[in-house]
């Protein structure tokens, strides 16, 4: 073992086991476990209720668990992220900084920047893969192109060989000796005194922590893996891995899950078990779109703003904040999606069938910016993770390639009928449904008067009417599509060079390019001394690069068909970062310096009560009576992206 003194910088890999930061440091010398809280660089993604919840308890897990390997975590509350590691190399005298990457646009944009300050400083920085299968810039097609759609993207995964890992954790720590002022963890400030009541609740059904996620994982793969592909529709009960906050906050390793998971699907192929070949082969896909969904952050790190098809810019939304209230509170008067608003306020999760279904109704029979959805979830999800919520919510509102046609719209009474025939899932949800006939369940306001007044239903009064009749929202959506196609061929009429655009919905004038080549930046590379370390995205000219088609149109659920969609089909194209942005994190620094008149290109406004950066100690009726507040137009002012040091 070396002398070095070497900082561990934890993040979202609070575990002990395959942790290859902390493993490298522990085999070099002492180690300054040190985990740093920076609520005022979280910006407008501060975590919600639930999910600081989570991190309180996944910290104090962590910070056991290293003390009995003869370290301690070290907690610090600071304005600076920056200063604070700065304050603990000079406390250690540490020659070294250690840390697992991350892959959000906005973290590659603080990571760049750290790093290159230690390294002028003459401190070394070593990063690692300890988040993913394989790394993002390992990934490309056969012309060294991004993928755009999934399938081809995780066959390639699933052909690539996995490198060998190990994922035993160390029996022992050197703790590096310092003075340094450090907090509890209650001094964080993760959980207010207002809050813990109803967190008591959370604790009842959650245990966060690495060691018990291991558990978790073990529970799934030998009691419910084999039977995951018959029960993973179902909108009760535990019928998923309920893995996902486990593998946000890094408390597991998807490395180890992968490996495990795929053990038993040789196992079951050897014996002829083709369910459990099947149940392995989704959960894996499952896995896949985790990946895929920080592979797009990092390739296309616009994609919290932006959508990936161009077109989808000029989309008129609906930015009505009365239904986005009404949605929010499970007061739409469609039993599913409000048993699901519901279920995911009380308890901070919903099933990914559920998930899609409120998100689908919110973007396509409510027009509402798939943004409003996208930031609600994170404010909301005890899993809130930021590129799986940009995946799901590009995918849903027909931004991506491969994902679903924006004429597509699902009637929430089939998806209640299909997902939850019996109606169990919506009496827990909705009580006052609760007496309400399995024929009427789904469709209360078809129901005769005798059977609403025979289960105490009075439709306005304890039960709301439909905000907006099925038909009537198929025939606006359709309207939308028709005035997005109008205003991207006027503005392509008007701007033959394309520099100009004018974006609808709070989007900053962008260029509308094909997808660029990724490259990887070297400009760095001298930084630090390992293969291994973050790589940043950067932008090849992209004038010669195909535009790919968008995915051929499905037939949407019910038999109905949007007509004249196929007309712009393949004039669909995909949107990047603007031409004069060399990479990610060398963005942020030309922000700065460009005018303050000038509107940043990270910008977006969502309603004020989404922003719990703003709203921390504001309770959610107070958000409610401000909404009621708002102006007359109900525009709101934009929450600004930042781009210095936000999660």
């Amino acid at each position: 073992m070396g002398s070095n003194r070497t900082i561990v910088w934890f993040r979202r890999d609070l575990r002990i086991e395959d942790n290859p930061a902390l493993a490298a440091a522990a085999k070099e010398g002492s180690i300054f476990p040190v985990y740093i809280w920076c609520p005022t660089e979280e910006g407008q993604f501060y975590p919600g209720r639930v999910s600081r919840w989570w991190l309180k308890h996944s910290l104090a897990h962590l910070n056991q668990s290293l003390k009995s390997l003869g370290a301690e975590l070290v907690l610090i509350k600071t304005h600076s992220t920056l200063e604070a590691l700065l304050e603990c190399i000079n406390a250690v005298q540490a020659t070294k900084v250690v840390f697992n990457h991350l892959y959000d646009p906005v973290s590659l944009v603080r990571d760049h920047n750290i790093k290159e300050k230690l390294v002028e400083l003459g401190i070394s920085v070593q990063s690692y893969n300890g988040d993913l299968l394989y790394e993002p810039w390992e990934i490309y097609d056969e012309r060294g192109h991004a993928f755009t759609t999934f399938d081809p993207f995780w066959n390639r995964c699933l052909h690539m060989q996995i490198k060998a890992v190990s994922i035993i954790p160390p029996w022992e720590l050197v703790p590096a000796a310092r003075t340094i002022k450090k907090c509890s963890i209650e001094d964080l400030g993760l959980e207010d005194e207002s809050e813990k009541s109803s967190n008591a609740l959370l604790g009842r059904a959650w245990s966060p922590g690495w060691s018990n996620a291991d558990k978790a994982l073990t529970e799934f793969i030998e009691q419910h893996l084999l039977h995951y592909s018959n029960n993973r529709l179902k909108v009760g009960g535990d019928s998923t891995s309920l893995l996902s906050p486990y593998l946000h906050f890094g408390e597991l390793s998807v490395r180890k899950v992968f490996q495990l998971t795929r053990m038993k699907q040789i196992l079951w192929a050897n014996q002829g078990n083709s369910a459990g070949e099947e149940s392995v082969t989704l959960f894996l896909r499952a896995l896949g779109l985790r990946e895929y969904s920080r592979y797009l952050c990092f390739n296309f790190p616009f994609t919290h703003e932006r959508p990936l098809l161009g077109n989808l810019r000029f989309f008129p939304w609906n930015s009505d904040l009365t239904n986005f209230k009404a949605w929010r509170q499970g007061r739409t008067g469609y039993p599913l999606v409000d048993a699901g608003m519901r279920e995911l306020w009380a308890t901070g999760w919903i099933h990914n069938r559920i998930r899609v279904i409120v998100s689908s109704f919110a973007v396509k029979i409510l027009l509402l910016p798939w943004r409003w959805g996208m930031k609600y979830f994170w404010d909301t999800l005890l899993d809130a993770d930021l590129e799986s919520d940009i995946l799901g919510w590009q995918y849903i509102s027909g931004s991506l390639p491969d994902g679903h046609e924006l004429e597509r719209l699902d009637d929430p009474e089939i998806q209640g009928v299909k997902f939850d025939p019996e109606g169990d899932y919506v009496r827990h949800w909705l009580p006052e449904l609760a007496r309400m006939p399995t024929e009427w369940i789904h469709h209360p306001w078809d129901a005769p008067l005798i059977v609403l007044r025979a289960a105490g239903v009075e439709l306005g009064l304890n039960y709301p009417k439909p905000v907006i009749d099925i038909d009537l929202a198929r025939q606006r959506l359709t309207e939308a599509i028709f005035k997005m196609w109008e205003a991207e061929a006027a503005t392509k009429s008007a701007c033959s060079d394309e520099t100009n655009e004018v974006v609808v919905d709070n989007t900053n004038s962008v260029t509308n390019l094909a997808i660029p080549k990724v490259v990887l930046n070297t400009k760095a590379a001298h930084a630090t001394i390992s293969s291994n370390d973050q790589k940043v995205p950067t932008l090849q000219d992209p004038k010669n690069v195909v535009s790919p088609n968008k995915r051929s149109k499905c037939v949407e659920e019910g038999g109905q068909n949007q007509h004249n969609s196929q007309n712009h089909k393949n004039a669909t194209e995909v949107s990047s970062i603007d031409h004069d942005v060399c990479s990610t994190a060398e963005s942020s620094s030309r922000k700065k310096q460009k005018s303050t008149t000038c509107t940043s290109t990270y910008t977006f406004s969502v309603p004020q009560q989404c922003s719990s950066s703003s709203e921390l100690k504001r309770s959610w009726q107070e958000q409610i009576d401000m909404e009621q507040s708002s102006s007359k137009d109900g525009k709101l002012p934009p929450l600004k992206f930042s781009q210095k040091i936000e999660k």
